[in-house]
Parts: structure tokens; C-alpha cells; sequence
């Protein structure tokens, strides 16, 4: 596997970005990053007055871009007000609409122009500088400290396959601190150094078929990278998927019914998104955390873990 490392990231100090479907079809997976993150001691901030990314409006052609500019200048100059520093996202969607914002702003007079107005109407200072990460680049960084945690279920003998969300991977390339942006392997790193069996598959890098504004106008194109994906992960019989995207994780949890008779799946393969899997690695009860309430059944593999109900 080619390994890119890039510079360490900053190890601490957290404004964590909440994610919208996150937040409505898997609340587990929020819950799971602060459950790691109290573990391992980090500081980090979950603030209320957070909004909305607005990243799924702007990529299906609802929301203009001037709005989408104001509202994140809004939402980034909120970190300089708490004891953070470093946006960490859950959602590479909203890891890539902040970057995008940032990077738009700095360059564009007019446009930067146009926001200073609308925050200065707002009350708000502007400041779009903090960092912004994506959260399994956090837990790359800080895997040393997870590890020292794992100590009930470790994920040895366990298979795994992993799949990185286009838009952590395709647009801000230079920013991936493992692989490269058509081989990103930071999901897989972090579950070899916790001695996970990670297999490779043909259809690795191919998108889930979420496809976002596609699935409006082209729903079947959509379905049908799906079936391609699914059927190459089912060739590799893995234990577990591993995802970092909380609408990529919707897609191979509650799609796969769908997919049953077509694909001649056999049994279900449970779907777990990266926070979620290391929460139950160092002691969280899934009931509490929510995780139990996924599409797929975690039994089989909760067994393999021994992890308490």
C-alpha cells in the first residue's frame, strides 16, 4: 500500500462540526467521536451555535453560493470564541464545503468583500483561518493514545474493508496524510496499527453510489455503482465495512436489503463508520451509544468482539 504520510496533524483542541445526516440517521456516530475523545483526554468544544454546513443544498444546485460563503464564514468564526482551535468534521462533505469556502474567500476579493458586510450586519468578527480536519485524520494522529485505551476487544482476526468518502479524497488531495487522493489508505492505517486484517478489493476507490446532486437527476446510474461496489466487497467476505462518511455509511447499511436477491449476498455485512468501531474498542456499551439501532445487524460481530450489549 502506498503510504504518503503527510506533516503530524495538531493533537489536540477540537471544534467538532456536527454533521446533519449524522445527526438524523446516525447520532451514534457523533456521540462515539466524543466518547473516544473523552477517553483519550482530548479538549474539544461541541457548540450549540453551530449551523449547518449546508453542503448537501450547495452540491445539489439549491443554495447560492454567496449564502453557502456567508453562513460557514459565520460557523468558522465561532471556533475563535471557545478554547479550540482545529474544525474537525465528521462528514467529508462538510470537510470539503469549509475547505472550499476558505480557499474561495481567500482568493476572491469581491466574494470575501460580500461576507465581511453580511458578518459585520451579524455582530461577528471574520475569521476563517482555523484548521480544518477531518476526524479519522484525528484519530491517525492520536492512534498511539486510542491504542493504550484498547485494552477489552482487540481487532485481532477480525477482516475488514474500508471505503473513504469521495470528497475527503478527490478535491483537497494535498491535504491526505496517508495514500494518495485515488488510493487514500487513512482508514486502513489506523485499523492495521490495531491489528486489523484489512482486505483489498477491486472496486476499493469507487464511489458508494451516493453521488449527491446525480441522485436526484440519475438515481439509477447511482443504484448501479452501488451494485458494482457491493458486489466486490462481497467477493473479499469481509466481517466488517469501515467508512468515514455518515451518507456513504446510509448507503451500504440500508441499501443492502435491496441488494440481497441480486447480489445473492447470504448473510448481511454490518457497517460501522470509524468512531463508531473504536468507541466499542475501548469499552462503550453499544445500547448507550445508539449503535445497535444500524439497518444491518451487528450481532455476528459484536460476538467476534466480545463487547458488552
Amino acid at each position: 500500500m502506498n503510504q504518503n504520510e503527510a506533516t503530524p496533524l495538531a493533537l489536540d483542541d477540537y471544534y467538532l462540526f456536527k454533521s446533519c445526516v449524522a445527526g438524523a440517521v446516525y447520532p451514534s456516530i457523533e456521540l462515539s467521536v466524543k466518547y473516544v475523545l473523552d477517553r483519550i483526554e482530548a479538549n474539544y468544544t461541541d457548540d450549540p451555535k453551530q449551523s449547518s454546513c449546508t453542503g448537501f443544498g450547495v452540491y445539489t444546485g439549491v443554495v447560492p453560493l454567496e449564502t453557502n460563503l456567508a453562513l460557514n464564514a459565520r460557523n468558522l468564526s465561532l471556533v475563535a470564541e471557545t478554547t479550540t482551535k482545529n474544525v474537525v468534521c465528521t462528514c467529508p462533505s462538510c470537510y470539503n464545503n469549509l475547505k472550499h469556502c476558505q480557499k474561495l474567500l481567500s482568493k476572491e476579493k469581491n466574494l470575501e468583500k460580500q461576507t465581511k458586510i453580511v458578518l459585520k450586519k451579524l455582530g461577528r468578527n471574520y475569521n476563517i483561518d482555523p484548521p480544518i480536519y477531518h476526524v479519522s485524520d484525528v484519530f491517525l494522529s492520536r492512534i498511539n493514545d486510542i491504542n493504550k485505551k484498547t485494552i477489552k476487544h482487540p481487532l485481532s482476526g477480525i477482516k475488514a474493508v474500508t471505503h473513504h468518502g469521495c470528497h475527503y479524497s478527490k478535491f483537497f488531495f494535498k491535504d491526505i496524510i496517508s495514500g494518495t487522493f485515488e488510493q487514500p489508505t487513512v482508514l486502513d492505517r489506523i485499523l492495521e496499527l490495531m491489528g486489523c486484517d484489512v482486505i483489498d478489493y477491486s472496486e476499493q476507490f469507487l464511489c458508494c453510489g451516493g453521488g449527491l446532486h446525480s441522485s436526484l437527476i440519475e438515481g439509477e446510474y447511482n443504484i448501479e455503482t452501488l451494485k458494482r461496489k457491493f458486489s466486490s466487497i462481497k467477493k473479499v467476505k469481509p466481517d466488517i465495512i469501515i467508512t468515514m462518511c455518515p451518507n456513504c455509511s446510509f448507503n451500504f447499511d440500508h441499501y443492502q436489503k435491496s441488494l440481497e436477491n441480486e447480489l445473492d449476498i447470504g448473510e448481511r455485512i454490518p457497517v460501522l463508520y470509524i468512531s463508531e468501531l473504536l468507541a466499542l474498542l475501548i469499552g462503550a456499551n453499544i445500547e448507550d451509544l445508539g449503535i445497535n439501532m444500524h439497518a444491518v445487524p451487528l450481532d455476528h460481530f459484536i460476538e467476534k468482539l466480545k463487547v458488552k450489549k
